[in-house]
Order: C-alpha cells, then structure tokens, then sequence
C-alpha cells in the first residue's frame, strides 16, 4: 500500500487563487499573481507594525502582543492582545478575554468573548467577502 500525500489547499491572501501545496511547505509563489504566499502560522507577542500581515496561515496575537497592520488569513485568534487595522479572514476570529480589534472585521464566523472589545464594521457569514464588494461598489459610486 502506497503512503498518502501528506497535502493541503491553500487560496493565496492578495488574489484568492486556490493551489495544491505540500504540508511542510513554507511559502510558495501564487499561481495567479506571482507574489508570494507565506504558508505559516504567524504569532505575535510584541509590538509589530507593518503594512500588511498576508499569511495563508493562522495570526495569533498573544496576551502582550500589538499588530498594526491589514490582516488576510486563514484565521486570526486575538488572545489578549490588540491589532489596529483591518481583518479579512477566510476561517474563524477569535477574541478572547481582553482582546481589541480596532478595524473591520470580514469572515465567515466571529467568536467574541465577554470582556473583548471591537471597534468597526462586521461583516460575517459564509459569504462574507462576496457581500462586503456588493454592498462596497455602490458606496464608493457616490461622489
């Protein structure tokens, strides 16, 4: 009996092109935009500022952690900590205890827990990226 191909689907953060990677990859070049694609989960527990925090991984943000940056992920998971920017976010958000989120938030389930704080729009449900470009297109119409 042969052994299985140990792999997984990823969508890359910046153009949503799906691609067939190995588990142990670490990053790879999209097929589509032929930018980079970091595969790793990312965990922040300190200050980190960037301009953009593109994984097609998981973003943890720990208890002493600060990420001020546009966040695109598989999943992000706030555990106390604070990030500055805006989410969007292919899995679950997780804000724990003490965890604050200023900036809008798009994914497909949010989990906030008492004592989590949000400041922004929400847009969540299992189309949540679809209906955040409609309801986008007519508001950036008007002059």
């Amino acid at each position: 009996m042969a052994k299985e191909a140990a792999r997984r689907l990823i969508f890359c953060p910046r153009c949503q092109a799906r691609q067939e990677i190995s588990r142990t990859t670490k990053s790879t070049s999209c097929p589509g935009c032929h930018r980079n694609i970091s595969t790793q989960d990312v965990e922040i527990d300190e200050y980190c500022a960037k301009i953009e925090m593109y994984t097609a991984g998981i973003v943890t943000v720990g208890r002493k952690g600060t990420l001020i940056a546009e966040v695109r992920a598989e999943g992000v998971e706030v555990k106390g900590g604070e990030i500055k920017g805006p989410i969007d976010s292919r899995g679950p958000v997780v804000l724990a205890k003490g965890g604050r989120v200023f900036g809008n938030v798009t994914c497909p389930r949010l989990v906030v827990a008492e004592g989590a704080q949000l400041v922004g729009m929400i847009v969540t449900g299992p189309r949540a990226s679809e209906l955040l470009a409609e309801i986008g297109a007519p508001v950036a119409a008007v002059p």
